[in-house]
C-alpha cells in the first residue's frame, strides 16, 4: 500500500509538520527519561564578567611564578559565608585596579573545588579567605631550613577598609617597581631648574614624552595611584613625585600642598588646579590623558581578554542556580543521607586533608571527632560504618600524621569500601539557589544536629558537643565562623554540659543565634532565608505565643534528625509511581538498581530512550531507502501519519 499526501496539501507543509511532531516527541522522551531535576553544587563566587582572574590547580603556578607583574591571590571557599560576604569587596577591588594590570593582578582560586584542594594544601592555606601576595619575578622554590621548598607567597593582611587594602598593596609594590613608584627628594632635584633639564636627565623622563609632577607628603598615596593607573602608557607619560618643594615648583607657579604640574617634551608646561572637594586621583589621571593626547585602552573582564570563560569553576558566576521563585516556602524539613555523606567526605578530605601535619591539639580534636562519627553517624550501608570505625581506629594509634600518610590511608580505605556512593557534585536538601550559599555549611549544621540527636535518642551522655567544638576550632576553614562559634561556647561555658540533652538544646539555640546574625547578609540564600528554627510552618506546636516550647522542639529534632532518608530512593520511588500512572501498568522493579546494582533507574531511563530512538531511526531509514523511489510516496508524511496513530492510541504520550 502506498501512502500519499492528501489533495491540497503540499509536500513542504507536511514535511515541516512531520519534523516538528517528531522533534517534540523526542524532547518529551528526553524529559521523561530524566528521573529528577539537576541539583547543582555551590557554584563559583567570581564569573567571566568580573575583573578577578580565576586561577585553578593547573594554572596557578604558571601564572604567579616568574611573572613580570605581582599577583595578589585570594584563596577562598565557595561555601564559606565570610568568603561570600567578602566577594563583592574583592570584585570591586579588582574593578578599581583594572588599570594596574601591567603591574599587579588580582586573582582568586576556589579551594572548595576538589581539583584545587591539592594546590591550596601546597600553598599552606589554613583558613578562608586568605590573601597571598606573590612579588614580581617570584621564584617557584625557596630555601627553608636548608631545603628547597615551594614558595607559598606572603600572607597579605585583609583590613576592613578598601582604602587601606589599596594603600597596603601600593606600599608592597614600591620596591618591585622603583622606576615607576619611588619619589625623588630635594637632593635628587636641586639641579632641575628648567623644563628642559628634565629631558636631559633620563632618570626622570625614562623615555616618556609627557611628565606629571606631583608634590605631596611622603605618606601620601595619591601620586602613586595615578602612576599605577597610567602604567599602561609609560612610553607616553610618566608620573614624577617629589616630597619637597624644588626650583621647578616655583617655575610652574604652583601654590599650596599637595600640588601638581606638567611638562611636555614639546616645550609646554603649566600647573593643574586641585579642587578641595574633588577626587585628586581621578582628576590627575584624566588631565594627563587629555593633555598628553593618550588613546585609552579599554579594560575588559578576563573572559574577554583571554577569549575564554574562567576555568576550574563550575557554573556561571553570580547567576541563579535554580528559579527559587518556584520553590514553595513550606518545603519539608528533612535530612538526606546523601548530604551527610557529602559533608563527612568534604571535611575529611578538603579540610582535615589541607594540613601538612596533624599533631598536638589538632590530632586530639581529630581523634575525638572521628570517634564520635564512628559511633553516631547514621550509616545506612555497612561499608560506611566499617570505613568510619577503621579510620577512627587507625587515627587513635597515631602520635602524629603526615599529610601524605593520611591521604594514602583515605585512598586505600575508599578504594576498599567505597563509602561515598553519591554524586559529589550535588547537594540535595542543602542545595543552593545562588552560588556560594548553603551546600557544605548547611550540611555541617545538619551533621552536628544529627550526631547530638542520635546521641539523645540512645540516651547516652557522651561528650559529642566538645568533639564538635574541637573540630570547628582546629579544622573549619571559615576562621571567622570558627571564631564566633568558639566565642559562643566560651560565653555559655558549653563544654561543661554533661547531659546530651543539654548539648542538643545548646546546639539548637546556637544555630538560631547564628541565623539571627546572618539575616540580610550576602551569605543568605534568598530562597532559604535565615529564620527561627524550626519555623512555625514546620512545627506550629513548637511555639507558645512568641517563644519556643523546648519540649516540643526536642520532639521535632528527634523526628527530623534521627532518621535521615536517601533522597535518591525517594526520587526513584516517585518516578516509578508517576510512570505507573502514565502507563497504567505497575512497575515490577523491587529495588532502585538493575543487574546487581551496576545500573540505576536513571541509567535504565537513558537506555530506553536510546532504544526507542534507534528503532525509530531504523524504521525511517527503511521506509526512505526501500520505498521512496515511488513517485507519489512521501516518506515524511507517511511517518507522520503512522506516528499520529501511535500517539492517539498510547496513553504513555
Amino acid at each position: 500500500m502506498i501512502c500519499t499526501s492528501p489533495v491540497g496539501m503540499t509536500w513542504d507543509t507536511e514535511t515541516r509538520r512531520g519534523h516538528l511532531l517528531i522533534t517534540l516527541t523526542f524532547l518529551q522522551l528526553i524529559a521523561w527519561s530524566t528521573p529528577f531535576p539537576a541539583l547543582t553544587g555551590s557554584g563559583p563566587l567570581y564569573g567571566p564578567n568580573d575583573f578577578v582572574y580565576v586561577l585553578n590547580a593547573s594554572t596557578i603556578q604558571n601564572m604567579v611564578f616568574y611573572s613580570d607583574r605581582a599577583w595578589l591571590v585570594e584563596f577562598f571557599s565557595s561555601w564559606c559565608g565570610h568568603c561570600v560576604q567578602f566577594a563583592p569587596v574583592w570584585k570591586q577591588f579588582a574593578t578599581d585596579l583594572k588599570e594596574w594590570r601591567s603591574m599587579v593582578m588580582v586573582a582568586g582560586i576556589d579551594c572548595a573545588d576538589d581539583l584545587n584542594v591539592g594546590s591550596c594544601r601546597e600553598f599552606e592555606i589554613m583558613g578562608y579567605p586568605t590573601l597571598k601576595l606573590f612579588p614580581k619575578n617570584a621564584k617557584r622554590n625557596v630555601t627553608s631550613e636548608g631545603k628547597s621548598v615551594l614558595n607559598t607567597g606572603e600572607v597579605f593582611q585583609r583590613p576592613n577598609s578598601m582604602v587601606l587594602l589599596k594603600n597596603n598593596l601600593i606600599d608592597a609594590l614600591i620596591p618591585m617597581f622603583p622606576q615607576t613608584l619611588v619619589a625623588f627628594n630635594e637632593s635628587f632635584s636641586k639641579n632641575l631648574l628648567t623644563p628642559k633639564s628634565f629631558w636631559e636627565n633620563p632618570e626622570f623622563s625614562n623615555g616618556a614624552q609627557f611628565l606629571l609632577l606631583v608634590y605631596e607628603n611622603s605618606d601620601s598615596h595619591a601620586g602613586l595611584e595615578v602612576a599605577l593607573r597610567l602604567s599602561n602608557y609609560q612610553k607616553s607619560c610618566r608620573v614624577v613625585r617629589f616630597n619637597e618643594k624644588n626650583p621647578m615648583y616655583l617655575r610652574l607657579s604652583l601654590d599650596g600642598w599637595p600640588a601638581a604640574g606638567y611638562i611636555s617634551k614639546d616645550g609646554t608646561f603649566g600647573s593643574l588646579i586641585l579642587g578641595n572637594n574633588q577626587d585628586i586621583i581621578d582628576l590627575l589621571t584624566k588631565a594627563v590623558i587629555g593633555l598628553a593626547q593618550i588613546t585609552q585602552i579599554e579594560e575588559l573582564p578576563w573572559s574577554e581578554v583571554v577569549g575564554e570563560t574562567h576555568k576550574g569553576l563550575k557554573g556561571s558566576g553570580g547567576g541563579a542556580l535554580e528559579n527559587y521563585d518556584n520553590i514553595p516556602s513550606n518545603l519539608e524539613d528533612k535530612v538526606s543521607t546523601e548530604d551527610l555523606l557529602h559533608t563527612v567526605r568534604n571535611l575529611l578530605r578538603n579540610e582535615v586533608g589541607l594540613l601538612q601535619k596533624i599533631d598536638g591539639p589538632k590530632l586530639v580534636a581529630l581523634k575525638n571527632f572521628v570517634s564520635i562519627l564512628s559511633q553516631y553517624f547514621p550509616s545506612d550501608r555497612r561499608e560506611v560504618q566499617v570505613f568510619l570505625v577503621k579510620l577512627s581506629d587507625w587515627i587513635r594509634h597515631q602520635r602524629e600524621i603526615e599529610n601524605y600518610k593520611y591521604l594514602e590511608k583515605l585512598n586505600d580505605m575508599e578504594a576498599e569500601l567505597n563509602p561515598w556512593d553519591i554524586d559529589m557534585n550535588i547537594w540535595y536538601d542543602c542545595r543552593p539557589t545562588v552560588p556560594g550559599r548553603r551546600g557544605y555549611s548547611c550540611g555541617l549544621w545538619r551533621l552536628f544536629h544529627t550526631l547530638t540527636v542520635i546521641g539523645l535518642e540512645k540516651h547516652e551522655d557522651t561528650q559529642i558537643l566538645p568533639a564538635i567544638h574541637g573540630y570547628v576550632r582546629e579544622f573549619f576553614g571559615c576562621k571567622e565562623c570558627a571564631k564566633h562559634f568558639d566565642e559562643m561556647v566560651e560565653r555559655d561555658n558549653a563544654l561543661q554540659l554533661r547531659s546530651i540533652r543539654d548539648q542538643t538544646h545548646w546546639l539548637w539555640k546556637a544555630h538560631n543565634e547564628v541565623n539571627l546574625r546572618l539575616i540580610g547578609t550576602p551569605s543568605e540564600d534568598p530562597a532559604f532565608p535565615k529564620i527561627k528554627y524550626p519555623s512555625s510552618e514546620h512545627c506550629p506546636e513548637c511555639y507558645i505565643i512568641n517563644d519556643f516550647d523546648e519540649g516540643k522542639v526536642e520532639e521535632y529534632l528527634l523526628r527530623v534528625y534521627s532518621r535521615p532518608e536517601r533522597y535518591m530512593d525517594k526520587m526513584d520511588s516517585d518516578t516509578r509511581r508517576n510512570r505507573k500512572n502514565m502507563n497504567g501498568t505497575a512497575s515490577k522493579l523491587s529495588s532502585s538498581s538493575w543487574m546487581g546494582g551496576l545500573f540505576s533507574l536513571a541509567d535504565m531511563g537513558i537506555f530506553m530512550m536510546l532504544y526507542f530512538s534507534i528503532v525509530l531511526l531504523l524504521v525511517f531509514a527503511y521506509i526512505h531507502f526501500k520505498v521512496a523511489r515511488r513517485r507519489r510516496y512521501d516518506p515524511i508524511f507517511c511517518l507522520h501519519r503512522a506516528w499520529s496513530k501511535i500517539l492517539k492510541t498510547s496513553r504513555f504520550f
